[in-house]
């Protein structure tokens, strides 16, 4: 290679030797590293540094002194308040009990990329002191201050854009228990835990998002998931997991395949058509090869009942009669007749799926009964004669 090189540029300008080697040694080499490496998705959850000793709110001990660990990924700030190492700080702490450390402090860096332009509220809770700060601010947006408090909670309200936000905690524990938890609540989201999957633990310019949008959206008795990615890399599906008891335990409801490795935007769609009454919380579970499970904020809804209307006819009949339900939403009716002493002669479960007219023969004798049809939005009582 090096023979032909010389022989080429021998015969060749000046000019046209600086283009070959241009391209043999920078060009060629950054292709392939381009092809190696694909551009974009950045590294999940935030970049943790951990130093010894408690930094006694002075801002500057971070840049001072240099951490024992350094450049640890971390999901979020989730850290519950107790007397266990649940921070992972190993020896960089004091240990006055067994298990319990104390005496260390910590800065948490990274990006956190906002889908929706609207007003955010923050809440630190910390257990000691603990501060936060969004685009490089010089002043933090919440300060809990000192050392002589127990677990607490500040909280603060900023209006965002979309797109990304520099994002960076400082955090420090004197003694007694330890905890740190960083949340938000904004536009169409429940307070949560700051998920991983809008957090980045670069600064890289040329980090993409992956996720770029999630909404779940209530039509009828039925909600609209959709979401979007800008970016995939190594992954595998997306998994939609409901919650039904307040945002508080999720369960898988779908899934679908994702992209594996891509650069283009990319939407999904989705349905719940069982959606419960109340309240019904959202959020996805991106699986990947290369990472642990990565999850978007939670999205939540309400289905509130919808009034239906119930008609029996033709009055009279011969025994047979026709049931009319409106609005015929999708989901299992139950019908239950009884007879005039109260006791049951009659019942079946109705599947409606967007029908709205049923036949019914309960082969039941002549006379007058009552009605009543139970769906997910309550049980309607009506009258029902039999027979000419």
């Amino acid at each position: 290679m090096k023979t032909f090189i010389y022989q080429y540029c021998s015969r060749r300008g000046v000019y046209d030797r600086w283009l070959l080697l241009f391209w043999l040694l920078v060009a060629l080499p950054l292709a392939v590293v381009g092809q190696q490496n694909p551009a974009g998705t950045g590294t999940p959850g935030l970049r943790a540094d951990y130093y010894r000793s408690y930094f006694y709110d002075d801002q500057s001990f971070f840049t001072k002194n240099t951490p024992a660990v350094s450049g640890q990924i971390v999901n979020n700030l989730d850290f519950a308040e107790g007397l266990t190492d649940n921070f992972g700080v190993g020896p960089v702490a004091t240990y006055y009990q067994p298990g319990n450390p104390d005496e260390f402090s910590a800065r948490f860096r990274g990006l956190l990329y906002v889908a929706t332009a609207g007003t955010y509220t923050f809440y630190l809770g910390s257990d000691d002191a603990g501060y936060l700060w969004l685009d490089n601010s010089s002043q933090p947006l919440i300060s809990n201050i000192d050392d002589k408090y127990s677990f607490r909670e500040g909280t603060a309200k900023i209006a965002l854009t979309a797109g990304f936000h520099t994002l960076r905690v400082h955090y420090g524990e004197h003694g007694g228990s330890q905890g740190l938890i960083l949340s938000y609540s904004g536009p169409d989201m429940p307070r949560q835990v700051i998920p991983n999957g809008v957090l980045y633990a670069d600064y890289q310019p040329t980090i993409q998002p992956v996720l770029t949008r999630f909404d779940a959206i209530a039509r009828n008795d039925e909600v609209d998931l959709v979401w979007e990615t800008m970016t995939e890399q190594n992954s595998q599906e997306f998994v939609v997991e409901r919650s039904t008891d307040g945002c508080k335990t999720f369960q898988d409801l779908l899934q679908q395949p994702g992209a594996g490795t891509s650069t283009s935007a990319i939407t999904y769609q989705a349905v719940d058509d069982h959606p419960a009454i109340g309240v019904n919380c959202y959020r996805l579970r991106q699986v990947r090869t290369d990472h642990e499970a990565v999850y978007s904020p939670v999205k939540s809804v309400t289905i509130r009942p919808v009034p239906y209307t119930l008609s029996i006819y033709p009055i009279p009949n011969d025994g047979t009669f026709y049931l009319r339900i409106e609005p015929a939403v999708r989901q299992t009716a139950h019908m239950l007749i009884i007879d005039i002493t109260g006791r049951p002669v009659y019942w079946a479960d109705l599947e409606m799926n967007g029908i709205t007219e049923h036949r019914i023969s309960p082969n039941l004798p002549v006379g007058l009964y009552v009605m009543r049809m139970t769906t997910t939005h309550g049980t309607l009582t009506q009258k029902l004669v039999l027979g000419k």
